[in-house]
């Protein structure tokens, strides 16, 4: 496998039933090799039953979010094919061009379909921010940049009600942005938005519902912030409305769960305990919006995404038990699920298949509509994944497991290379990698596992490092690192590390606190928690929970657990990766540790720095920038191939 293989990859994505279920839709997106390459999205439509698929938008745009009118004549989508900001667009299934409907300045995030099939509801800022001309800018509120977008805007996205004829109105006016915006049976709005501009930059959402003739919305959960609310859905029957939320409603790191709450509005019940229900298994072959919503299939059933043990899955969950059923088997992740008329589609990968489009009929069938990348995979064999290996920790006190990679054919050295997930509140598993595959195919045995911290093995495991980050989680990583040497054909072998965002964190903070690594590659990393605190756009309401402080009250506990202390220490040879525009990890936690390591002189080090990009280089950046990106990583670990002993 080579690297421009990656620029071969289609992703599936963002995919919608009609109402009865007989036809699918989904975003096929390709990379269109110009210069500079770009990603090309077009709507694909598929019928359920036949399972013939055909290309419905064309065009040199992106064509995205498709969905069905409620008498699934017409799909409606978003697109920027006119230029400029996505509008709302329709197109009638028996055929025609599509239509723009919409002209909202700053254009359209999300949208979603009236019952009555009359209009829409989108989600925009309206108008667009006016231009500073080189001026100063004014700033508020210390939420005010948002890693993908840079300045947030000071205007709200609000909801709009926009007609098939391009009649719009404004329909909200809060003082906080809206998202997540759908309809119950009845036709009245339902959606999340914080309360407050406080708490919208404390990620504090609740779930609004507004009726036809109120003045303004009513919020329907009776429980005081933190509530961080999410993909609201309504019951069939109009008697609940389901949500995701943290599963401890004052720990925002604790699993997000299925609740439901009345209609009318009160106390919510969590009916998955700490089960994660959103997408969590990494992978880096995704392009663009994966639809996880809980999907009513009666009034006493819901459908919910499920995470468990580097597998997801889509779960049937019962209203008044919360008992589960899992409808796919581990080994595999369904990033993303919609349900209608009795049929489920799905995304679905496995670590060794990029993401295709399934659907579950009524009789629990499963059928495979889409097959983009089945010529990619015959023609470049991907690797599958060894079995989960299992192992306690060192303290005694949880189970850790992983994964390897194993080359077809092995490297002279044997070497290896350790992967570090981000988070800490995601994990590895099934999920499809690009950058692994490309590693293994050049020889190397990858080995990537879930300390504790991470996501889908419940709330004690995710909790366990909350305030403490460098400690067990470290033990843990190191374990695995121990364990996976010695399991190997060549026990000697040199061992590299890399990891991203917390994996980045994790490789700067062991390659000072030991010289097992025969090299190291750190991105979008951190390495000093008190400048990230007010650097980042989450820094100040998340790293509390991390790190358990602020940099004001809490300097040493936040000095000892950051890199820097430990910089003295490195002699492992680093390479440092950094997107110029991340605003959730900043460069200037790489220039730091940078800088000191070349002041030192007791380590090789490089840095990278990549422009015009944020946190997502990796998976969505511009294709001939992360192709840069895979050639450096390969690029470091072959000048530095020399063995090391293995050390603590």
């Amino acid at each position: 496998m080579h690297l421009d293989a990656l620029l071969e990859l289609r992703t599936v994505s963002d995919h919608a039933l009609s109402p009865s279920g007989t036809h699918a839709a989904a975003v096929v997106t390709r990379i269109v090799r110009d210069a500079p390459p770009r990603y090309a999205s077009h709507i694909h439509l598929y019928d359920t039953s036949t399972l013939a698929g055909t290309v419905l938008t064309h065009g040199p745009g992106k064509d995205t979010q498709p969905a069905f009118s409620p008498d699934g004549r017409t799909l409606a989508f978003l697109s920027d094919r006119q230029g400029g900001a996505p509008q709302l667009h329709v197109i009638a299934l028996a055929g025609g061009e599509a239509r723009c409907v919409s002209d909202l300045p700053a254009g359209v995030t999300e949208f979603a379909w009236h019952p009555s099939g009359d209009w829409c509801a989108v989600v925009s800022r309206g108008e667009k921010d006016p231009d500073l001309g080189g001026l100063g800018r004014v700033i508020t509120q210390p939420y005010y940049k948002q890693d993908g977008n840079g300045f947030r805007s000071d205007r709200p996205a609000q909801a709009w009600r926009v007609e098939t004829d391009g009649t719009t109105t404004q329909l909200t006016d809060g003082p906080t942005s809206v998202s997540d915006v759908i309809f119950d049976a009845a036709g009245a709005l339902l959606f999340a938005a914080a309360r407050t501009v406080r708490d919208e930059g404390y990620y504090y959402r609740d779930v609004w519902r507004l009726t036809q003739g109120d003045d303004a919305p009513s919020p329907l959960v009776a429980q005081a912030n933190p509530l961080i609310a999410s993909k609201p859905s309504a019951a069939p029957g109009r008697a609940a409305i389901a949500y995701l939320a943290p599963s401890d409603p004052g720990r925002i790191s604790s699993p997000t769960g299925l609740w439901v709450v009345p209609t009318a509005g009160g106390m919510p019940r969590l009916l998955t305990q700490d089960l994660d229900c959103t997408p969590l298994v990494g992978g880096d072959a995704r392009y663009g919006r994966y639809p996880y919503a809980p999907a009513w299939i009666d009034d006493d059933t819901i459908l919910v995404l499920a995470n468990r043990r580097g597998s997801a899955c889509v779960a049937r969950v019962d209203v008044v038990s919360g008992e589960r059923t899992d409808l796919q088997e581990p080994g595999r992740v369904v990033t993303g699920f919609v349900a209608s008329g009795g049929v489920i589609a799905f995304t679905s990968e496995t670590a060794n298949a990029p993401g295709e489009l399934f659907v579950r009929t009524a009789s629990g069938d499963e059928l495979r509509l889409s097959r983009e990348n089945d010529a990619w995979s015959e023609r470049h064999a991907p690797i599958a994944v060894d079995p989960e290996i299992v192992l306690p920790t060192d303290d005694g006190e949880a189970e850790i497991s992983y994964w390897t990679l194993t080359p077809r054919e092995p490297r002279s050295d044997r070497a290896l290379v350790l992967q570090i997930h981000g988070g800490p509140r995601t994990t590895y598993g099934h999920g499809f990698s690009f950058e692994m595959q490309i590693l293994a195919a050049r020889g190397y045995t990858v080995v990537f596992g879930n300390p504790r911290g991470g996501a889908g093995y419940g709330y004690a495991f995710s909790e366990a490092i909350t305030g403490r980050v460098g400690t067990i989680d470290a033990d843990d990583v190191m374990a695995i690192a121990r364990h996976a040497r010695a399991r190997h054909t060549d026990a000697g072998a040199p061992m590299h590390v890399t990891g991203g965002s917390y994996g980045g964190f994790m490789t700067n903070w062991l390659v000072g606190q030991t010289d097992t690594f025969t090299s190291a590659v750190t991105q979008r990393s951190i390495s000093n928690w008190s400048s990230f605190y007010g650097t980042s756009d989450v820094g100040f309401s998340w790293i509390h929970i991390e790190t358990g402080g602020n940099p004001w009250e809490h300097t040493q506990r936040l000095w000892d657990q950051s890199p820097m202390k430990h910089v003295a220490n490195v002699t492992t040879p680093l390479l440092i990766l950094h997107a110029e525009e991340d605003h959730r990890c900043p460069i200037e936690q790489a220039e730091q540790f940078f800088v000191a390591l070349c002041v030192l002189g007791r380590a090789p080090v490089e840095l990278v720095r990549f422009p015009d990009e944020g946190h997502d280089l990796s998976r969505s950046g511009r294709p001939d920038r992360r192709i840069h990106r895979l050639e450096a990583i390969l690029g470091w670990f072959e000048r530095h191939p020399e063995r090391r002993a293995p050390g603590g």
